[in-house]
């Protein structure tokens, strides 16, 4: 063999080794991008049941808005305030800072029996044996809502503030299984629904109409327990642009006669001006129970009252056909007070067709009075 012929032999030899070599190099990298993205890509829950110790903790990016010092209070992003702290609503001092949502599990064993939320600076916590440092803000999202469906007692409810706080996390779906879930606690449903109003017009999410509907569903099931009906009924009347108020005045006219009378004394408190006209409306009813009336006549004398609704009052009470709607209108006349309200009180005082108990009641009430006329008057009518 030539000495040429040797020298190719041998080069093609090595350019094959070098070949192999370089395969199985580029086949061990990708085996070792694979693991990493499989170890990235472990889910949260394994992270956190894997971790040893009683404490863990992670945090994620937080919404637009939310701040707190780190350590003790935060402020959502409605401008909700939690935690401990001292002061006019500054946190004691402390300035609210913006930083990232750190949530801090504490277990029994393997159950978790509290959640903490804190936001602001990362700051120690000698409770932790382990950190699992920064994740995902949807992805703990949809941990923790997992925890609210699943835990039993307050680390449920618990679990619902941080997933609330997180970046970019579409909530109102989750909230709304939450909230219709039969099988969970009275107290993380009634979070879930408040928070399910509060975020109505989630980008992304169910939208305002959807939410209000599922609201509707609560208020109407009859299967449901009357404290979470209540709950659902509460949350429509306190939307924040009065959306609410048009459903409340159909409830009122509802053949369900409990929701009929939660709706009626749900208007009569507020100061929506739809509200104050059905409020007058209801006092001149008679052929409302004595609950609703009643109700519909304190509601009137409400701290939004005018003198015109004193007035109605004044003209109204002897159509009231129960001394319980006939006292509501005297105590609410006067709490008012007023001139024309003391005179007219004077005169039941006086009026010889009331029955006594009804005249020492406003006698009673009067008696409250500074005016020295109307301490004259009360001093005649004992004398008498």
């Amino acid at each position: 063999m030539t000495t040429l012929r040797r020298w190719r032999l041998r080069t093609a030899c090595v350019s094959a080794t070098a070949r192999v070599v370089a395969m199985a190099c580029v086949a061990a990298a990708a085996c070792a991008a694979v693991a990493a993205t499989t170890a990235g890509a472990q889910s949260l829950d394994r992270r956190v049941a894997a971790a040893p110790g009683d404490g863990v903790q992670f945090h994620f990016a937080a919404r637009d808005g939310v701040c707190g010092n780190g350590r003790s209070w935060l402020r959502a992003d409605d401008a909700s305030w939690y935690g401990s702290y001292n002061g006019n609503g500054n946190g004691g001092g402390d300035t609210c800072l913006a930083g990232p949502v750190r949530v801090v599990l504490t277990r029994a064993g393997r159950d978790v029996v509290r959640i903490e939320t804190f936001a602001g600076p990362l700051a120690a916590d000698a409770s932790v044996s382990q950190d699992l440092g920064a994740v995902g803000a949807r992805e703990a999202a949809t941990y923790l809502l997992t925890l609210a469906a699943t835990l039993d007692g307050r680390p449920a409810r618990e679990a619902l503030l941080p997933a609330i706080l997180a970046d970019s996390a579409v909530l109102t779906p989750a909230l709304a299984v939450l909230a219709k879930d039969q099988d969970r606690a009275r107290d993380v449903r009634r979070s879930a629904l408040s928070w399910l109003a509060r975020r109505r017009a989630e980008p992304g999410g169910l939208g305002a109409a959807a939410v209000e509907g599922t609201l509707d569903q609560l208020v109407r099931n009859r299967t449901e327990s009357e404290s979470l009906r209540q709950s659902a009924l509460s949350t429509i009347s306190s939307l924040d642009r009065g959306e609410g108020i048009p459903a409340l005045i159909t409830y009122a006219a509802d053949a369900d006669g409990w929701l009929a009378k939660q709706a009626i004394a749900n208007l009569t408190r507020s100061g929506d001006p739809r509200a104050r006209a059905f409020t007058r409306q209801a006092v001149r009813r008679a052929d409302l129970d004595d609950d609703s009336r009643d109700a519909a006549i304190r509601g009137l004398g409400s701290e939004y009252a005018s003198g015109a609704d004193y007035k109605l009052l004044r003209e109204l009470y002897a159509t009231f056909t129960s001394d319980r709607q006939r006292d509501a209108a005297i105590s609410t006349l006067a709490t008012a007070g007023g001139t024309e309200n003391t005179q007219w009180l004077l005169g039941i005082a006086q009026s010889p067709t009331e029955p006594p108990a009804r005249r020492r009641r406003a006698i009673s009430l009067l008696g409250r009075s500074d005016d020295p006329r109307v301490k004259d008057a009360l001093k005649g009518l004992i004398e008498r």
